[in-house]
């Protein structure tokens, strides 16, 4: 759980009993929450330029593929009917 706290001048920390939403001073998080954070921050990070053409390539061989397939099928299909 989230804790608001203040830095003292002796460079201590004292909780200020104020909300998270309204904290003015430093926000503590467990480290289970630090890690939730960090996954969140990971999946919706920018893709890197080469991340974003590998999957435009990715799904365009895909579809290409798929459209061959159904076309060798269907001349197959044609050859019988």
């Amino acid at each position: 759980m989230a804790l608001c706290v203040a830095l003292q001048p002796d460079g201590t920390l004292v909780p200020t009993g104020q909300a998270v939403d309204a904290c003015t001073g430093y926000v503590l998080v467990s480290s289970s929450e630090h890690a939730v954070y960090g996954l969140i921050n990971q999946a919706f990070a920018v893709p890197t330029p080469e991340q974003a053409a590998g999957w435009f390539v990715g799904t365009f061989g895909f579809v290409v593929t798929m459209y061959l397939v159904a076309r060798m099928t269907g001349a197959v299909a044609n050859f019988f009917h």
